[in-house]
């Protein structure tokens, strides 16, 4: 291994050699979306009704602390990041401590959750959830953003990062398919037929997400454990005097360094701020696909319990037969090609969606689920990308900049991405809800309007194309090539 070390205020960085990483890793490092994704995905399917439909809570409050959360969520993303960023142990290196404590601290608060009592009054219940939803929000934040951090760290080759991000997004997009499993297992109408009964199955299922989010936070853990210094040789400070730690903070202080002058550091690079806003714009064609997707096949189309999870697989598998598709594909070309391409593919996937949903009174029923599930399954080999690709481009950008200015950034960059796609999808969560309001939707009816049907189709295919034709428009500005990086990373001497 060669080291090239670099001067800083307070710590030395220094170039490694690149190695790949191995398929194992990779496994097991991509486990640790699954886990921690379960419950993402239970809690984004059935929190509102359980707080509405079990608890009582009225449906505005419930609305104002899952986006009281949300904003919450988003806000502590940089700090998180900047301190893992900081962080110095023999033991834990930067990322490994919060991954640890951050998945077994989620999975003991998502139980606290689905545990509060339907008989308790409504201000108890709306505070009981709106504390934990903030402390929930707050360990996922402990362990998502260096979880992030830490699949850039692993991987230092130009390809190798997708390959990296593609394993991350497949584990984490199978995820999506839990709460669908959970519901048939925990939640079907012979088992539970009685509020109390269901409540006691909402917990049944939060113990099994959180068995679950321990189990594969813990195997990532072990698993990546061997890495933790990979991407620097642990250098043990030398201590200082109180007086000497008061100037050096001054120092800093003088020099402009901290968590706001890290983030102005980070946006002011044009092309990272291309791809924090390209990434948070093009998320939301997902956010549409999934949040009103469940609302579309089941009034506008009318698909059983049985066809809406077949649909569900289609998405699933075709994010998964995307991965890699766009890894050989951005290796032939460049990421910024692949991306661009997929982009389009979505866009080519929802405009056929609509000449299902145009038709779909007009053809015999047995040919409209095969027609539907084949464009939810281009659509999910276009999604797919949007989700590892923009990661693996934003890794490029980072280490560039590390090895032009010797300071690691890489889990506040990272935090910060996060923030801007958190708050961006709950503006496009806000904008959804109002939207359903606008065109009549009625909540808790067994059927809708055929007005009302066919507007949650063309809501989804315009919020899909306005997110595709916005985001291709912001990354087409994008100028980094594997030529760019491959020159950051040269090898020679550093004077």
């Amino acid at each position: 291994m060669t080291h090239v070390f670099f001067p800083c205020s307070t710590h030395l960085i220094y170039k490694v050699e690149q190695k790949k990483v191995g398929t194992g890793t990779k496994v097991l490092y991509g486990l640790g979306a699954f886990g921690y994704g379960s419950i993402g995905q239970t809690l984004g399917s059935f929190l509102m009704f359980f707080g509405t439909g079990i608890l009582g809570i009225p449906g505005a409050l419930m609305g104002l602390a899952v986006a009281i959360g949300t904003v919450w969520d988003a806000t502590t993303d940089p700090f998180v990041g900047y301190y893992s960023d900081k962080m110095r142990s023999r033991v834990f290196g930067k990322r490994h401590a919060f991954i640890l404590f951050g998945c077994i601290f989620v999975a003991i608060t998502n139980i606290l959750i689905w545990s509060i009592s339907p008989g308790m009054s409504i201000g108890s219940k709306f505070a009981f959830m709106l504390i934990l939803l903030l402390v929930i929000e707050t360990f996922n934040t402990i362990y998502s953003t260096p979880y992030q951090a830490l699949g850039l760290d692993l991987s230092k080759t130009y390809e190798d990062r997708t390959a990296v991000q593609a394993y991350k997004t497949t584990f984490s997009f199978l995820s999506l398919l839990v709460p669908s499993f959970l519901m048939m297992v925990f939640l079907s109408p012979g088992r539970y037929a009685t509020m109390d009964a269901s409540a006691r199955g909402y917990i049944e299922i939060a113990w099994f997400t959180s068995a679950l989010c321990i189990l594969t936070g813990l195997v990532t853990f072990f698993g990546t454990y061997k890495h933790r210094h990979k991407d620097e040789e642990f250098i043990k400070e030398p201590k200082l005097s109180r007086q000497q730690k008061k100037l050096l903070r001054q120092q800093e202080k003088k020099s402009g360094k901290g968590i706001f002058a890290d983030f102005f550091g980070v946006v002011k690079q044009k092309n990272v701020t291309r791809l924090i806003i390209g990434y948070a714009i093009s998320l939301g064609a997902g956010a549409f696909i999934t949040s009103l997707g469940l609302h579309i096949f089941t009034y506008t189309f009318q698909f059983s319990t049985f066809q809406i999870p077949i649909i569900m697989l289609c998405l699933v598998f075709g994010i998964i037969a995307g991965q890699p598709l766009w890894f050989w594909y951005s290796k032939k070309t460049d990421k910024i090609s692949a991306l661009l391409t997929a982009i389009c593919v979505v866009i080519i996937g929802i405009l056929i969606f609509s000449i299902a949903l145009a038709f779909r009174n007009t053809v015999h029923e047995s040919m409209v689920l095969p027609f539907v599930a084949i464009t939810i399954f281009i659509c999910g080999i276009g999604t797919g990308c949007l989700y590892s690709l923009p990661i693996s481009m934003f890794a490029d950008c980072i280490e560039i900049e590390r090895q032009k200015t010797g300071v690691d950034k890489t889990a506040i960059s990272a935090g910060f991405l996060t923030f801007c796609t958190k708050i961006s999808n709950a503006f496009i969560m806000f904008v959804i809800g109002v939207s359903l309001d606008l065109i009549g939707f009625r909540g808790g009816e067994p059927t809708q309007s055929l007005d009302v049907q066919n507007w949650l189709g063309w809501l989804l295919i315009i919020g899909v194309i306005l997110a595709c034709t916005s985001a291709l428009f912001v990354y087409s500005g994008y100028t980094y090539s594997k030529k760019d990086f491959e020159e950051s990373m040269d090898p020679s001497p550093i004077p």
